[in-house]
């Protein structure tokens, strides 16, 4: 880029359209992508354009900025440009840049996470049925998405115990001898053992998908019939529990019943927006039934009541189906302002028509209108959440003698006698925990700390500190670090910050008392001061609820990793087996005990097996 002088500190409007100006001699009017970098090389805005040239030039028309692109470019250091094939792989682009990097002035869609769904291993002999998340990429069947996790764990307990289908890995499956505790609460027929032969479990299995394809009336008739020949032939016991199946069943209907005529796929989205704050109501409907309804709260930057309406709405389209599937039809209130090239992009990934729809009459805008009073009453709470959160923010910082205190980040550690160590941090700012923030780390041991032990608070706090700090430049630092631990904890963090020259980051330590109990935490703070809290402050409520979460979502992640430890496959030990090999030797011998078991020359009968790799495999589980 061109050199520009710049006269002190201060960004100004004239500066950045020079810097503009300048930046166009080398950008094409070809399609792409371009990005808003500041002083600290941060972009502060990515955006696309069917035509660079021409839309980043727009921007130099100062009479036609509106105050939030003013404070935007006049903050703009220099601009980097991706060119792309066509508009829709600018859009496409745009939207993962946009996850990655959060710009400031972009509208922000805060949890983008998928949404869960039901999966049936079909291509099995016997098919387990599981909630499932990410991308569909296992061969099966997907029923979802739902946005409550009630819902569909609900949903699939009731399944379970009307068509007794089993929800255990394929690992677990495969090593049974005897029937598990799912089983012996009626909730699998225990196909592990043989208990069921594979016709009649298939059977249950078809009148799972017809169930969950919108089919439920043909389950429930099915369902009394039977009911009416077990009473018939006098088998009572057996009838009654048909009854309790209908009952059960009846319940997940009317949960799930909208009675919405002949719709049966597409999400409802209502949008309203509040100066600077907006919500996304959705209703997701699938085969004919409601699988929930969601709000959204995109972030829309201090300066959104400049945004549009069609702006937002088009923005968090392009990011909330980037992680899910779009169906067919998708109703609005508000018109996306790329509403063409987001159907475009939509139907070419799904390889079917996807169409954004708003309705001007009739049953379509009824249904849709029924969501403007959840809307309106969520936007409300979360204004009122908001205000609370920057009250709270506002009298830590005074308290701390902060400047100002915009985001907190808080941390914890959890292992179990040095196994499984882990490290985590949650993220708060005045829009609440910012779950898209979070952060889990395996501890390695990887620091340069001389005697690091995976049971030492301190060389694992420092290790954590480390590397969320010294290379982590996508996302932004906290104005506040919470830790919980004492003085010992806090002096660790703070030498850790000054070492890798991160000095701006005030540290604030929350110790427990000397009984251990809720309510008697000590505070420090700077050059081990005391922050002094009435029992009944709210700003003590406030951090005990901080660190609370970090705890939840730590301990949480640390279970999670002992768990699979209880579970790994010993085969995922062995050096020089990869997934290829691994698959092949478990599917030859049916599990890792067959593996154990098995001869050398056995072994060389595995496909991908030679001589040396079965040695190998032979030695590892004998000893030699």
């Amino acid at each position: 880029m061109n050199k520009i002088t710049k006269v002190g500190n201060h960004l100004n409007l004239e500066y950045g359209i020079k810097v503009i100006l300048l930046e166009l001699k080398n950008i094409p009017k070809k399609p792409g992508i371009y990005k808003m970098i500041n002083s600290s090389n941060e972009p502060i805005y990515i955006g696309k354009a069917k035509n660079l040239y021409k839309r980043v030039l727009s921007y130099t028309k100062a009479n036609k900025l509106n105050r939030r692109l003013i404070t935007m470019i006049s903050n703009i250091q220099k601009i980097e440009i991706n060119i792309t094939n066509s508009e829709v792989e600018a859009l496409l682009l745009e939207s993962n840049l946009i996850k990655k990097f959060e710009p400031k002035f972009n509208v922000l869609l805060k949890d983008d996470k998928s949404f869960s769904s039901i999966y049936i291993s079909t291509n099995d002999d016997f098919p387990k049925m599981i909630t499932h998340r990410g991308m569909k990429n296992k061969k099966g069947k997907y029923f979802g998405p739902f946005t409550s996790k009630n819902s569909i764990n609900k949903t699939i307990e009731t399944l379970q115990k009307v068509f007794l289908i089993r929800n255990c890995s394929d690992n677990i499956f495969n090593t049974r001898s005897r029937p598990c505790l799912q089983f012996q609460i009626k909730r699998c027929s225990a196909p592990c053992v043989n208990y069921i032969s594979k016709v009649e479990y298939l059977e249950g299995i078809q009148n799972v998908i017809n169930f969950l394809s919108g089919k439920s009336q043909n389950i429930k008739k099915i369902l009394s019939d039977k009911m009416y020949e077990k009473s018939e032939n006098q088998n009572y016991e057996e009838a009654a529990i048909l009854r309790n199946q209908i009952y059960a069943i009846s319940n997940v209907i009317t949960s799930q019943n909208i009675n919405y005529q002949n719709l049966k796929n597409l999400d409802l989205i209502y949008m309203i927006k509040k100066q600077n704050h907006c919500v996304v109501q959705m209703s997701i409907i699938r085969n004919g039934s409601n699988y929930g309804s969601i709000s959204h709260f995109p972030k829309i930057t201090d300066y959104g009541d400049d945004l549009k309406e069609n702006e937002i709405i088009s923005a968090f389209l392009n990011q909330y189906y980037k992680n899910n599937e779009p169906p067919k039809l998708i109703i609005v209130n508000v018109i996306p302002e790329q509403k063409n090239l987001l159907e475009e992009l939509f139907s070419k990934q799904q390889k079917h028509l996807i169409k954004i729809y708003k309705p001007l009459k009739g049953f379509k805008l009824k249904i849709l209108n029924d969501l403007e009073k959840t809307a309106l009453q969520n936007l409300n709470k979360k204004l009122f959440q908001n205000t609370s959160n920057k009250k709270n923010l506002f009298n830590l910082s005074k308290l701390l003698n902060i400047n100002e205190i915009k985001k907190i980040e808080t941390y914890d550690n959890s292992h179990n006698q040095g196994t499984s160590a882990i490290g985590a941090f949650i993220t708060f700012t005045e829009n609440g925990f910012e779950k898209n923030l979070y952060r889990k780390f395996i501890i390695k041991g990887s620091i340069q700390v001389k005697t690091f032990k995976f049971n030492d608070d301190y060389s694992m706090m420092e290790e954590v500190i480390t590397r969320r700090f010294k290379n982590n430049t996508t996302i932004q630092p906290p104005d506040l670090v919470l830790i919980d631990g004492g003085k010992g904890h806090l002096r660790k963090v703070q030498d850790t910050l000054n070492q890798i020259k991160n000095h701006k980051v005030f540290v604030l330590a929350v110790s427990k008392g000397r009984d251990r109990n809720s309510g008697n935490e000590n505070f420090y703070y700077g050059d081990n001061k005391e922050l002094f809290l009435n029992k009944n402050d709210p700003i003590r409520f406030f951090l005990q609820n901080l660190r609370d979460e970090a705890h939840r979502f730590a301990i949480g992640y640390h279970r999670s990793k002992r768990t699979k430890a209880l579970f790994k496959n010993p085969v995922d030990e062995i050096q020089g087996i990869g997934k290829i090999r691994k698959k092949n030797l478990l599917d030859y011998f049916g599990s890792s005990n067959g593996v154990k078991k098995a001869s050398i020359e056995d072994l060389q009968k595995v496909p991908n097996i030679n001589k040396k790799t079965a040695e190998i495999i032979f030695n590892f589980f004998n000893g030699s």
